[in-house]
This record gives structure tokens, C-alpha cells and sequence, in this order.
């Protein structure tokens, strides 16, 4: 449990429910109004890590939660890091150079990841040699 998510506990929950029980298209989906929480649902193939870049968001926590295949998801602190490109404005995204990590977490069907505007991440990576497709809900939560 995270205390800090169990309001939108419910709304997940269910969101969760609805992609695993039905074909849901990949897109935007609002789930609270003004912007307060929503999910993106992502389809897409995994890519080797020199591929990925590390990322934050200043405006959301996101939770990633995968419904189907597997990824892995580097982290660190967005503080240490050093800008490549910021999209705050634009898409509350920063990108940052390519550099060392604090090391990665592997997700599979059933699990998430949190990560809070200070915790830079870099999903979507490949837990071997070959890519694999994956379905994954990216919930967006309004840092308070």
C-alpha cells in the first residue's frame, strides 16, 4: 500500500480490470476530471537499453503497471542527472543524458512501478537479448 495513492486505489482498480477483461484501444483515457488522474494505455515492443532515455515529470507521479509481457525500468534521482531536453512545458517530460543508473527493476504482467516527480526512470527496456511486446497502463496522478 502507498498512502498516497489509496484515493485513486478504486479508479485504478477497476481501469485495471476493464483493459484485462476487454480489447482496449491504446490511447488517453480520463479517469478523474480536470486531469487529476488518467491512463494511458501503451502497446509496444521492448528496445535495448542505449536505446531508452532516462525521464521525469514535474507535474505527475506515474504508475506503470504492466497487464501483459515484460520490461525493464531503470531508475534514479532526477537531481543528479543532466538535462538533455525539457518538455515541461509542452508534456511535463525532461529528458536527460545518457549516464550511469542506480539499477533497474524488471516488471512483469501483474506489477508497476511508482515513480514520483523526483525519481527519473527509463521504461520500456528489454530484460534480454530480443524485444518483447508489452501492454501496459501508464497512470498519470497529479503530484500534490
Amino acid at each position: 500500500r502507498y498512502p498516497q495513492l489509496e484515493k485513486y486505489a478504486e479508479e485504478m482498480e477497476a481501469f485495471i480490470g476493464k483493459c484485462t477483461g476487454e480489447a482496449v484501444e491504446a490511447g488517453r483515457y480520463e479517469l478523474l476530471p480536470d486531469g487529476e488522474l488518467f491512463a494511458l494505455v501503451q502497446r509496444y515492443e521492448t528496445r535495448p537499453k542505449e536505446k531508452g532515455r532516462m525521464e521525469s515529470h514535474g507535474k505527475y507521479t506515474d504508475l506503470q503497471y504492466v497487464v501483459s509481457g515484460r520490461e525493464t525500468v531503470f531508475y534514479d534521482l532526477a537531481e543528479g542527472l543532466s538535462i538533455e531536453e525539457d518538455k515541461r512545458s509542452e508534456k511535463d517530460v525532461v529528458f536527460y543524458e545518457q549516464g550511469s543508473d542506480k539499477g533497474g527493476i524488471i516488471l512483469t504482467s501483474g506489477m508497476f512501478a511508482c515513480c514520483a516527480p523526483q525519481d527519473a526512470h527509463m521504461p520500456c527496456i528489454r530484460c534480454g537479448e530480443h524485444g518483447e511486446k508489452v501492454t501496459k497502463i501508464v497512470f498519470k496522478i497529479l503530484a500534490r
